[in-house]
């Protein structure tokens, strides 16, 4: 039996005339081309008034995958295409989605807000009133130019630079300096310590008698066949032989002298403000955010760079308190001008009311128990944020190279006074915020200055590593920097700095009340120099 094949039009011939049949027979519309012939026939029966459905189409119907025309969509480089479309407006869309939801957290954050743009508004106003206030006093003043000159008046440009002996306040408001009748350096009169040596069976003299008027120290060199496992047998000897109390002894002294005796002096000589700022880099009003803080044993001046120094630590001494950062802060306003240097404090303290007059302030003091009390802080921090890592830069120093004068960000100190009662009421949204501004402030030009007076509370390890420059006054357990169990109570205190682990032996300037005064008498009204 022969078998059929599977397609029935495989031995077909196809022809003209096999295809016209096909057509008449209405079977289906059949794709093949044909002569010109069958066109003209085709032709003339389209003519005849033939179905169109045995017309070939000559354009193939648009199936899903076919475009027929430009989408009506939005562009970033050109635009909509589309004239009437409608703007969408995304707060209006927002606050509809919103318009009937009650939530807490939604509530705060439009108070947040709120306060924000009362406090951006307050701050233009002020801002405002101390333009005005400077145009009339430069009126004033040339007005009085008018009258005492006969001849013609010579108009002031407005955009004219100021020199610094106008803008910055004068070295002679600072008042007087330290006293210098102490004994400095002594290489000869050191028989009572050779004296002390030679008791005890420590072989060895002492070379060099230093002081800064407030600390004296000898240097002491010991024979070159001295074993170092004795080091400590011999400073308990000193201790008790020289029967002074706060008696530090220092061993770990490189050079020509292997041990250092550290000791208050009898008749303490103050140490003023004013001979930091003479005796030191300060003198040449540089911006370089330099501070000063004190002396070293060795009688020299501590200054140290802000950017560097990053968060700072102070420890101890409720006394002292405010030494630490009356420096700092009195340093910084001798030399920069309020659009390069802000601050902020934190502190139930009225000691810190001559601050709230400055232009220099950041915004307004807050208490220690508001818990937003950095909440303007955190906004500039992360506006900060956003703007560097649009202009592609990661620190402030960058960032100011880039842009313009007028756009410049001003670096910022936040002073916390007593953080210990922060921690002991235990806010974790005000910890949250200060963790955030150490992990994050030192890049954007924002500095914290932690005060944490109360020894017998604990402080965080995690707070700690943290912070770059610890300051530590006399702690006997010595939980910050070792070796603060030998201080004496008063203006002594160890400091260690990011760029050296071995701590540094300081003794903290003084800052009057009187030069205090004088200072912001001069920021908050520099026309007037007779108030000085």
């Amino acid at each position: 039996m022969r078998r059929r094949s599977r397609n029935r039009f495989q031995d077909r011939k196809f022809s003209n005339e096999t295809i016209d049949d096909m057509k008449l027979n209405k079977r289906f519309p059949f794709p093949f081309e044909l002569n010109e012939e069958s066109k003209k026939e085709e032709s003339i029966k389209k003519d005849s008034s033939q179905s169109d459905f045995l017309e070939r189409r000559s354009v193939k119907r648009p199936s899903s995958q076919t475009i027929t025309k430009a989408r009506v969509v939005p562009s970033a480089i050109h635009g909509t295409k589309n004239p009437n479309r409608r703007e969408y407006d995304e707060t209006a869309e927002y606050r509809r989605k919103f318009e009937y939801h009650e939530s807490p957290i939604i509530a705060d954050i439009v108070k947040k807000r709120e306060a924000k743009e009362a406090r951006e508004r307050s701050r233009e106003a002020a801002r405002l009133k101390q333009e005005e206030r400077q145009k009339e006093l430069e009126y004033k003043k040339r007005k009085v130019v008018e009258s005492n000159t006969k001849e013609a008046p010579v108009t002031l440009q407005e955009d004219r630079r100021i020199g610094p002996s106008k803008t910055l306040p004068p070295v002679s408001i600072l008042g007087r300096e330290q006293d210098e009748d102490f004994v400095k350096y002594d290489n000869e009169n050191l028989d009572e310590i050779n004296r002390i040596l030679n008791s005890i069976g420590i072989e060895g003299k002492a070379t060099e008698y230093i002081s800064n008027g407030v600390v004296g120290a000898y240097n002491i060199q010991l024979n070159r066949h001295f074993k170092l496992s004795r080091i400590d047998d011999v400073k308990a000897q000193l201790e008790g032989a020289l029967r002074k109390e706060n008696v530090r002894i220092v061993s770990e002294v490189l050079g020509d002298n292997n041990i250092q005796i550290e000791f208050p002096v009898d008749n303490e000589h103050e140490i003023l403000y004013k001979t930091l700022f003479l005796n030191s880099s300060l003198k040449l009003r540089k911006n370089d955010f330099r501070f000063a803080l004190g002396k070293t044993v060795d009688n020299r001046i501590f200054t140290y760079e802000l950017r560097k120094a990053g968060h700072i630590l102070i420890y101890g001494n409720e006394e002292k308190s405010t030494e630490v950062i009356d420096n700092l802060l009195v340093s910084l306003l001798m030399n920069h001008s309020d659009h390069a240097f802000n601050f902020k404090i934190i502190s139930d303290d009225d000691i810190f009311n001559p601050y709230d007059n400055l232009s220099h302030k950041f915004s307004e003091r807050k208490s220690v128990n508001d818990n937003d009390a950095l909440s303007d802080i955190i906004d500039e921090l992360n506006r900060r944020n956003v703007q560097f890592r649009r202009a592609h830069v990661r620190n402030i120093q960058s960032f100011n190279t880039r842009v313009k004068q007028e756009s410049r960000k001003s670096s910022i100190i936040v002073y916390i006074d007593e953080v210990d009662k922060i921690f002991e009421r235990n806010n974790p949204e005000v910890i949250r915020q200060i963790l955030q501004i150490l992990k994050q402030g030192k890049a954007l030009g924002i500095h914290l200055v932690l005060n944490h007076t109360n020894t017998d509370a604990s402080i965080k390890y995690q707070l700690l590593n943290l912070i770059q420059t610890k300051i530590s006054y006399y702690d006997k357990n010595n939980r910050v920097i070792e070796g603060a169990d030998k201080l004496f109570e008063g203006n002594d205190c160890l400091v260690t700095i990011s760029t050296s682990n071995r701590p540094v032996r300081l003794n903290i300037g003084t800052v009057t009340d009187e030069v205090l005064d004088n200072i912001v008498k001069y920021l908050t009204n520099p026309a007037d120099e007779s108030k000085v």
